[in-house]
């Protein structure tokens, strides 16, 4: 009850790690089912989730203002952080 009295008014201005601490302090748990994103990466990566429907659309926004060929680099070349 802590974090609710604590994050509340945090959370009703949407600040998602206040909510996300207030759903902790309740008992919840983030799972993999809650993070579409994430299981769309892996479905592309080749890993099936069991109890998931890969049967919907499953779509990516292409972004065209990117040159996508400076994204990739040869294997031989060292990345640069």
């Amino acid at each position: 009850m802590k974090a609710i009295h604590k994050y509340k008014h945090a959370a009703a201005r949407g600040n998602k790690e206040a909510k996300r601490r207030i759903a902790q302090s309740l008992g919840y748990k983030h799972t993999i089912y809650d993070d579409p994103k994430m299981i769309a990466l892996l479905y592309r990566a080749g890993i099936e989730i069991d109890g998931v429907d890969y049967t919907g659309d499953i779509t990516t926004n292409i972004v065209e203002d990117i040159n996508l060929g400076q994204l990739e680099a040869p294997d031989t070349t060292t990345l640069k952080l």
